[in-house]
C-alpha cells in the first residue's frame, strides 16, 4: 500500500501511462494507415525514455533498505 505522499504521485503516473498507451496506440494507427513505418531514430529515441523510466521505477521498488527482503530488478 502506497504511502498517503505516495498515492497521488502513483495515481499521476498511472493517468500519464494511459495517456502515453493512447498516444502509442495514435502513432501506431498512423503508421498502419500511412503504410510508413516509425522512424528508426524515433524509436531509438523513445525506446530510451522508456527505459529511463524503467530504471526510476527500479530504484524505487530496490532501495538499500530493502536488498535482504527479496527485492529484484524489475527492468
Amino acid at each position: 500500500m502506497p504511502s498517503a505522499k505516495q498515492a497521488p504521485v502513483i495515481e499521476r503516473l498511472h493517468h500519464l501511462m494511459r495517456e502515453c498507451r493512447a498516444v502509442a496506440a495514435a502513432v501506431r494507427d498512423n503508421a498502419q494507415d500511412d503504410g510508413e513505418p516509425l522512424d528508426p531514430a524515433e524509436l531509438i529515441d523513445l525506446i530510451a525514455e522508456y527505459q529511463v523510466v524503467l530504471d526510476l521505477l527500479d530504484e524505487a521498488f530496490n532501495l538499500p533498505s530493502a536488498q535482504g527482503n527479496g527485492a529484484c530488478s524489475i527492468g
